[in-house]
């Protein structure tokens, strides 16, 4: 029931609780005030009645019709007691019927000299006035005048006048209670109005006018701070919600205590490509796997929190862990759900790229560590009495001992250029030197197996590189060329665009430091053997070797091409490889070209975009 109605309920109940009051009270005095005025004129007409009743008794007349006499005449019912209380004569009854002597207004007549009584009489209310009658010679005659007071035709009036007035009065008092409930609950249905809106969030220009009296403006005022407080401190906090929610890595989903999508941020939304608007949707519209749904179900029944691990596979295979953990109340009451998901996929590669490392590691020292305990305990068992067996058991000790270290060397050189905080020495060089440096290195190796190393660079290049790293990469380079190309063949060393090559090169690792200054593509290009194309994926692994035999017997770690990969991602340039099995390879490394004759220098640290064998496939 609204306000005003109750407040014009209670008025009313008030109202007609006085007005009945009212009412009753002026019946009551009207009717004393009727009796009052008809017994005064009852004792005036006894007193007329008596003087008349006395001049006829002093005649000799009988006392019967006399007062049998006065009744008609006056209207009345007139009874003549004697002093025994018999009836001597009644205008309207038999004298012999009753004996009158113990009536409360005949006692208070013979006492006082008159009395008078208002009594029921089959139903009617009388009024009975009484007065003793000396004259008729003995103090205890009295006379007896009744008059029933339902012929009161001033009562009548009266009453209906107060009936009318009451009724009146309680419509007008109506209308006024009905009135002031509105005046009073109007103001306070506008106050409902804006703390809905500020509930809604709907923001209004002016402060609300709840009335003209100074207690209901100062409500207004006061209204009008609260809403802008708490509309400022609601944007506030959602901008910082939103601004938190956006700033996550982790894909977050809410849920309401029905399990209806409340919100996501951007992160879940670019995971699982779920398509706006997000909100009211089931979760399992949106992740598209039974398990996010069952868990969240569970925790908004259970309010405990629950743990999941998902595996998806769009583009490329993810690992995620889910946590889903309900919203609850002081009462603990659940009145939602939070769902992170947690992207693994980086630990798992990485766990997997360390179970391989050590069983890689393992594996390459356990051959060279074989022979050369198999060499030595053969030394020890009497070996080394015969020259030529002595010899050729030495010599293998001393190669995979060799083997060993260039193992340990390569493990060493990769951890410290992998671990992102090797000092660069950046500085600007000649390309042509810094080829010339490393040609000069290779080329007795070369001219063992009668290569022909033909180098074709322009003698105004300059680079922006380390030096030392570049020339170790290249060196890597050179040498894999001069392993896996046969006798008589030919090494090209040569520049080109790099953006050329990328068109042609389909196996290219893109650092994400890389940007669009100007570069040079350095190729090392042979007439080798060449790579399969199932292995092209791979080639930049820890340990990877396409022929792993002639790998071995050649004296390769397999950590070559992934020291290339490691030295060119902290210089935040690419290395690329095109290949055709028996034809040959070429390997690319781009470098930033300086224009003028200037230096940088400086120490920094890389940061990968991806880690793992993952980011090459």
């Amino acid at each position: 029931m609204r306000l005003h109605w109750k407040g014009m309920l209670a008025c009313l109940g008030v109202l007609a609780l006085v007005l009945t009051s009212l009412h009753l009270y002026l019946n009551r005095a009207m009717r004393d005030f009727w009796v009052a005025h008809l017994e005064q004129t009852l004792l005036r007409e006894v007193r007329l009645a008596r003087a008349h009743l006395s001049d006829s008794a002093s005649s000799g007349e009988a006392l019967g019709p006399i007062v049998n006499e006065v009744g008609v005449r006056l209207g009345v019912r007139a009874t003549l007691i004697d002093a025994s209380g018999r009836v001597l004569g009644d205008s309207e009854a038999d004298p012999s019927v009753e004996n009158l002597v113990d009536r409360p207004e005949i006692r208070a007549a013979r006492q006082q000299g008159s009395g008078s009584q208002v009594r029921s009489h089959l139903g009617d209310e009388i009024l009975y006035v009484a007065t003793a009658v000396p004259e008729l010679g003995d103090s205890q005659f009295v006379l007896r005048l009744a008059l029933p007071l339902r012929d009161g035709h001033l009562t009548r009036l009266i009453s209906r006048a107060v009936w009318m007035v009451s009724l009146l009065g309680l419509g007008l008092a109506l209308l006024v209670a009905y009135g002031t409930a509105r005046y009073v609950s109007r103001p306070i249905l506008d106050v409902i109005g804006v703390v809905r809106n500020v509930a809604l969030g709907i923001s209004e220009r002016h402060a609300p006018r709840l009335g003209t009296t100074r207690e209901l403006r100062d409500l207004g005022v006061a209204l009008d701070e609260m809403r802008g407080q708490i509309l400022g401190q609601m944007t506030l906090e959602k901008s910082r919600l939103e601004a938190v929610l956006t700033s996550i890595t982790e894909a977050v989903l809410v849920t309401d205590q029905s399990g209806r999508v409340l919100m996501g941020n951007r992160t879940f939304e670019k995971l699982f490509g779920a398509s706006r608007p997000i909100k009211g949707r089931m979760p399992i519209e949106l992740v598209r796997h039974r398990d996010v749904q069952d868990a969240i179900e569970q925790a908004l029944k259970t309010g405990q929190v629950v743990f999941l691990d998902l595996i998806r596979s769009d583009d490329r295979e993810r690992h995620l862990d889910v946590q889903v953990a309900p919203i609850l109340q002081d009462d603990n009451s659940c009145t939602g759900s939070v769902t992170i998901f947690y992207d693994i996929t980086e630990l798992r590669l990485l766990e997997r790229v360390r179970k391989d490392f050590v069983a890689n590691v393992s594996h390459e020292l356990r051959t060279p560590l074989t022979t050369i305990k198999g060499c030595a305990a053969t030394l020890a068992d009497g070996a080394l009495d015969d020259k030529e067996a002595a010899r050729r058991f030495v010599q293998m000790i001393n190669n995979h001992a060799d083997r060993l270290h260039n193992l340990v060397e390569g493990i060493l050189d990769l951890s410290r250029i992998e671990s992102g905080t090797i000092p660069l020495e950046i500085h600007v060089h000649s390309l042509r030197e810094v080829v010339d440096s490393v040609v000069g290195q290779i080329r007795p190796l070369a001219a063992e197996k009668t290569l022909d190393i033909t180098v074709d660079l322009p003698e105004n290049i300059r680079v922006q590189c380390d030096r030392k790293l570049i020339e170790q990469a290249l060196l890597n380079l050179l040498d894999n060329a001069i392993k896996y190309t046969s006798e008589g063949g030919q090494i090209w060393i040569q520049t080109r665009d790099p953006n050329h090559a990328r068109d042609e090169v389909s196996h290219s690792l893109q650092s994400p430091a890389q940007t669009k200054k100007q570069r040079i593509a350095l190729e090392v290009k042979d007439t080798g053997i060449g790579i399969p194309l199932s292995a092209m994926d791979r080639i930049f692994e820890r340990f990877y070797r396409v022929d792993k035999g002639r790998s071995r017997a050649m004296g390769g770690t397999g950590l070559g091409l992934s020291i290339v990969r490691h030295i060119m991602d902290a210089h935040g340039e690419r290395v690329y490889v095109k290949s055709e099995q028996g034809k040959g390879s070429t390997f690319g490394l781009t470098l930033q070209v300086r224009g003028e004759r200037g230096e940088a220098r400086g120490e920094f640290s890389h940061e990968r975009g991806t880690t793992g064998d993952s980011e090459f496939k």
